[in-house]
């Protein structure tokens, strides 16, 4: 857009200006929306100028357009006060100490750093004063500013302000990171517009702020698309349409706890634009310069405009009896849907736990997808499923990215979520399944990455989260009560969880295990040396060693007692979990106990977010369908560990196989299409193949004997001693068309570097080790 007259840059109106908020002014409350809208806006904006492959200096950012970001209200004082304005000006200030970090991070020379000092603070006798001047929020301010991780909030304002500069550190595009950064940010400072009306005194600037936003109060999107539909509908019945519209609106602003855009509510605007999006978008704006809006951005706040435009080509909104049920029929379903998916993510519920989850780490776009795959006319059972399918999927793919250290929210991955979108929307069951499936496996990084997790500053917001789930999961398993509400709840009276570290921050008493003093940081840093305990406790135990807290640990939750050995005498119902994972007490806890109970964490990931569970809530489906389904989609590398078996047996009859105990669960995982990579511990890589039949009982799978059909069971090994060792209720195989191998297990191939995983089957984000066996037996994708 050209510059509006009268309207004043960003650095006008924030350099060595001074503002503050009266005590009668409410607190800061943006919310994540906002900001998150914040940022997608000035990213499109921004985007239709820059161009990345044709750049050259950030002088060129004179020439791109505007953003109007609206008008703020003040007295004309030296020091003036907000009347309307303080959330837009005190979110902008947040993203402004964000982008100097950052800048200071990622451009090198100084003198491409943007100054934005000046419109952030003033300085005066070595005393910094904050721009935007609200005494109760300065030392967050000043905690914001000197990057202090160790500042505690201690009001309502400080607290969103904490919280809404999280949202800006993990929804700030990553696009914009690289040499992209200087030209935003110039364009951010001079490009996006404020209307600054300053009154004489208080009272005017409240009039003036009275006239604006109580005379004639203008109708939202939602209220104008409302009008349009209703005059659409036949005149005897507009009234009962009318009637329904209104009460499902008041269903949706009831449900909400306050108003999310801190001047009004705005649920109705949000609930019918998530519904749209889910429902007809079928297009999105590309990301190169110039490109327009498209139908997800044009079904953002202004929808109303795009269904008067479409509701015949694109809605399918013909007739008169069509808008009526689509306000009786569609409208309510889905209203419903959306309420329902909400209450599950506000209380834990038996069978919906993972929107639960999801609700907990604001992945919010789970409703989104749910709603584009329940269709009106679903049954009850199919849309529990849906719910259920879609939840796992959610909590599956942004757990396997958290774990890698990558972004979760919306704007980050909305090109592959919007095409999963369009591709399970009002699907059957078993299409969505796959879809879901075929995404995870598509994914370019695996549950593996949580040996490598640890806190950090992105990490933070989710680990208390992933160390919640552990231990309730173990809980479940030994038929307890989750807890898993009470572990992550930050709000409820009494003690809240805490993250421990087992080993204490004592660096001498614990030297020897670690080359230096930066590798004893890192190391306790990782999630092996991670357990959840109540705050008090977590604080009283901090200056013991830890021959003095583990004895303490006995009376803590499980995965704190499993620390000590009174677990594996006194917990009978843990002894089978034990067994599984591999807990066992650690009376001396060093650098290998931590890459220990890490593994162990490994394997119970590889249990919790197992995309086959998506398979079986589908229904399942036959390999003839996943190869047709899946016949596009290059498949993935597993490493698949094959000890104390036949390997010529293995060849002669194509298959790998593992024993449910364990981590052979792990081997589901494995899908038509993925290569697989054999491992015999102590004699390395033995051969690589192609999956040709997902698992399956040892007792249905067939193999051709003298052109017979024969359970493997039946059929002569060369190893008939090898196959009586097998337990037939728990041995489960997979097919395998061999490609390269070696016959003789002692010809494996291994060198030193190479990397392995205790699991029996799973993923590496380190491809070198696949390279290396692929080069070493000369394969490639279309050897035979």
């Amino acid at each position: 857009m050209q510059k509006i007259n009268k309207t004043d840059t960003l650095r006008k109106v924030l350099e060595k200006q001074r503002f503050t908020v009266d005590y009668f002014q409410r607190e800061y409350r943006w919310g994540q929306k906002q900001i998150e809208q914040m940022l997608d806006d000035f990213k499109s904006t921004f985007e239709e100028f820059y161009d990345p492959e044709k750049h050259d200096t950030p002088e060129e950012v004179a020439g791109y357009g505007y953003y109007y970001m609206g008008c703020i209200i003040c007295t004309g004082d030296s020091v003036k006060k907000i009347i309307d304005g303080q959330q837009r000006l005190t979110s902008l200030t947040l993203l402004l100490i964000y982008l100097n970090h950052l800048q200071k991070e990622n451009v090198k020379n100084e003198d491409d750093q943007v100054p934005l000092d000046d419109m952030i603070y003033s300085k005066q006798f070595s005393k910094k004063s904050f721009n935007i001047d609200v005494a109760d929020r300065t030392d967050c301010m000043r905690a914001l500013l000197n990057e202090d991780s160790t500042y505690v909030p201690s009001n309502e304002s400080s607290e969103n302000m904490l919280a809404r500069y999280s949202d800006i550190e993990d929804y700030f595009p990553d696009e914009l990171k690289g040499e992209a950064l200087p030209f935003f940010i110039n364009w951010v400072v001079e490009k996006v517009l404020l209307l600054e009306i300053d009154t004489p005194s208080e009272d005017e600037a409240h009039t003036i702020f009275l006239t604006m936003n109580d005379r004639g109060l203008s109708l939202n999107s939602a209220e104008m698309m409302k009008a349009y539909i209703i005059q659409q509908v036949a005149e005897p019945d507009r009234l009962e349409a009318n009637h329904k519209w209104q009460e499902n609106i008041n269903k949706i602003k009831n449900a909400s706890s306050y108003d999310t855009s801190g001047v009004v509510n705005t649920q109705d605007v949000e609930f019918i634009s998530i519904w749209l999006r889910a429902k007809y978008a079928n297009s999105m704006r590309d990301t190169k310069r110039g490109a327009k809006d498209e139908d997800y951005e044009l079904l953002g706040d202004k929808f109303h405009t795009w269904v008067r435009n479409n509701a015949h080509a694109k809605m399918g909104l013909i007739k008169p009896k069509d808008y009526k049920e689509f306000v009786l029929t569609e409208m309510t379903r889905v209203t419903d849907l959306y309420l329902r998916m909400k209450k599950y993510g506000t209380k834990l519920t038996p069978g919906y736990e993972e929107v639960f989850y999801n609700a907990n780490r604001d992945l919010t776009y789970q409703t989104m997808l749910a709603i584009a795959a329940i269709r009106n006319d679903d049954t009850e059972d199919i849309v529990e499923k849906k719910i259920q399918m879609t939840a796992k999927f959610v909590d599956d793919f942004a757990t396997i990215r958290i774990l890698n250290f990558k972004k979760v929210n919306w704007n980050t991955n909305k090109y592959l979520l919007f095409h999963v979108m369009q591709d399970i929307r009002n699907a059957d069951c078993k299409t969505i399944g796959m879809v879901y499936v075929r995404t995870l496996r598509r994914m370019d990084v695996s549950i593996e990455g949580i040996t490598r997790f640890s806190l950090n500053q992105f990490s933070g917001r989710y680990m208390l989260h992933i160390l919640a789930r552990f231990t309730s999961y173990v809980n479940v398993l030994m038929g307890n009560p989750s807890h898993f509400e009470e572990y992550v709840d930050r709000k409820r009276q009494g003690n809240t969880y805490d993250i421990e570290h087992i080993l204490p921050d004592k660096y001498e008493d614990y030297k020897d295990s670690f080359k230096d003093y930066d590798d004893f940081e890192a190391t306790r840093n990782q999630i092996g040396n991670l357990i959840l305990l109540t705050r008090d406790k977590n604080r009283s135990y901090q200056a013991m060693k830890y021959t003095e807290k583990v004895q303490k640990y006995a009376g803590d939750n499980i995965l704190a007692q499993a620390l000590n050995d009174t677990a594996y005498t006194n917990n009978p119902q843990f002894l089978p979990v034990a067994n599984e994972y591999g807990f066992h007490a650690i009376p001396d806890f060093e650098k290998q106990s931590i890459a220990d109970r890490a593994e162990i964490y490994l394997k119970m990931a590889s249990d919790i977010w197992n995309p086959d569970a998506i398979k079986q809530l589908a229904g399942g489906w036959s390999d003839d369908e996943e190869k047709d389904f899946f016949k596009n989609e290059k498949g993935r590398e597993f490493t698949v560990g094959y000890a104390d078996r036949s390997w010529p047996d293995a060849l002669k009859y194509g298959f790998l196989s593992a024993n449910l105990g364990g981590s052979g669960k792990s081997i589901y995982n494995v899908q038509v299409g993925d290569t697989v990579y054999c491992h015999i511990a102590g004699s390395g890589f033995v051969g690589i193949g192609e999956c040709t039949s997902t698992t399956v009982p040892m007792k249905n799978f067939i193999v051709q004997v003298g052109g017979k059909a024969t359970p493997i069971a039946d059929a002569p090994w060369a190893s008939e001693e090898s196959k009586q060792k097998l337990d037939p209720n728990k041995e489960v195989f997979i097919g395998v068309d061999w490609k390269k191998y070696v016959t003789d297990p002692s010809e494996g191939y291994w060198e030193k570097g190479m990397t392995t995983v205790p699991l029996v089957a799973y993923m590496l984000n380190d491809k070198t080790t696949h390279q290396k066996v692929r080069d070493h037996f000369g394969y490639s994708d279309d050897a035979e």
